[in-house]
């Protein structure tokens, strides 16, 4: 037999998960990280390990130098599979596809639209927030102040690059779906901004800003800005809410 990291690698885990034997799995993992220090995959399975055994602080470190390695493999399977699951893994460790759980209920709304930076209509609406759990996702319902429905926004956290997708449907105008890319950054005690960047259909690519102000667990100012004429930010919408 030729005992390659793969095979090394698939006894550690049966091991672990069929014979629950912890003591002796973690000496395989041990084992393959040793006889091959420059492979990723290795580092990755004893992360797992260490997960099993709830030991969350040091698998970080192990998640971390599987994607150091596998960022810089000339193996194709390693700069693709084994970096997209270490990350992966890395990301829900840190829950940072939970960073906007703050927005989970349902929400009352005030909002205010701008015209070249003036007041120009307000309206009261309803957003209706929760996690989907099986879709790992945050669905936001966007209902109008009768309670209909206006469309549904999903945003799902994407580990690779280190952004949330952002895809919404038109309740009232179907027009497919439409996407977009979302950084979030935090700003200051419970502020937040994000840059939310998508394609127009003419192919024009546009970027607006939100800024998100925290200002109790009920209660959140959130204001969007755009770009002018003379690329300046804009206010465009702003929206009072109170949680139910």
């Amino acid at each position: 037999y030729e005992w390659n990291e793969w095979e090394l690698n698939n006894i550690g885990y049966t091991i672990m998960n069929e014979d629950g034997d912890m003591e002796a799995a973690e000496k395989v993992f041990r084992l393959n990280m040793e006889e091959y220090p420059e492979a990723a995959n290795p580092y990755d399975s004893y992360a797992d390990y260490l997960m099993e055994t709830g030991n969350e602080e040091e698998a970080r470190k192990y998640f971390k130098r599987s994607i150091e390695i596998a960022e810089k493999s000339d193996i194709e399977d390693e700069r693709t599979r084994i970096l997209y699951g270490s990350k992966g893994k890395l990301a829900k460790l840190d829950k940072k596809d939970r960073q906007l759980d703050f927005l989970e209920g349902d929400w009352e709304v005030e909002g205010t639209s701008y015209t070249n930076g003036k007041e120009s209509y307000k309206q009261k609406a309803h957003e209706k927030i929760k996690f989907e759990e099986n879709g790992n996702a945050l669905i936001i319902h966007h209902l109008n102040e009768q309670q209909e429905p206006m469309g549904m926004r999903i945003i799902a956290y994407d580990a690779i690059d280190e952004e949330f997708d952002v895809a919404f449907l038109n309740a009232n105008n179907p027009q497919g779906i439409e996407t977009s890319k979302m950084k979030v950054k935090k700003t200051g005690d419970n502020k937040y901004e994000l840059m939310d960047s998508y394609k127009e259909r003419n192919g024009k690519e546009t970027t607006l800003r939100h800024e998100l102000n925290r200002k109790s667990d009920n209660e959140m100012e959130w204001v969007i800005f755009e770009k002018g004429d003379e690329n300046q930010w804009q206010k465009m919408y702003s929206m009072n809410m109170t949680k139910n």
